[in-house]
Formats: C-alpha cells, sequence, structure tokens
C-alpha cells in the first residue's frame, strides 16, 4: 500500500489518508470537486500533486467554515 503525503502550513508532511479520514466529509467532496473543476488552472499554476491541492483547498474551506484550522494542518510532527 502507498502513500501519499502532503505538506502542511508548518511545512511537515503528513500522510494524506490519515488527514482525509479526519476531515468533514462534506467539505472534503466540495474541495475535491473544486480540484476536478479547476485542474487547467492548477497546472498553469505549477501544481501538479492532485493530493497537495485537495487538501490545500480543504484547509481553507475548514477554517472558513469552523472558524478554526484543520489541526494535521498545524502539526509539528510528521503524520
Amino acid at each position: 500500500m502507498s502513500h501519499a503525503f502532503v505538506i502542511n502550513a508548518s511545512k511537515i508532511n503528513i500522510d494524506f489518508g490519515r488527514a482525509q479520514s479526519l476531515m468533514n466529509e462534506t467539505l472534503a467532496e466540495l474541495s475535491a470537486h473544486w480540484v476536478d473543476q479547476n485542474g487547467a488552472i492548477l497546472k498553469r499554476s505549477g501544481i501538479t500533486d492532485q493530493h497537495q491541492a485537495l487538501c490545500d483547498n480543504y484547509c481553507r474551506r475548514h477554517l472558513e467554515y469552523y472558524g478554526e484550522h484543520f489541526a494535521p494542518d498545524l502539526m509539528a510532527e510528521p503524520f
């Protein structure tokens, strides 16, 4: 089983699957849809890692919705 890793706001590699298991399902679906719909824009911006794009978008949505950061985005140790 391979793991996808993303870089959080603290510049730490975290396991995307583990972080995804903690995500609000609706916000995660909205983020996945946004990434799918904006693939060309992401590619032109140099963003090619879909997991990273989804995680970044989710973290923004989480902050807007809950008024606090998504916990894995602030972790100081690898996850």
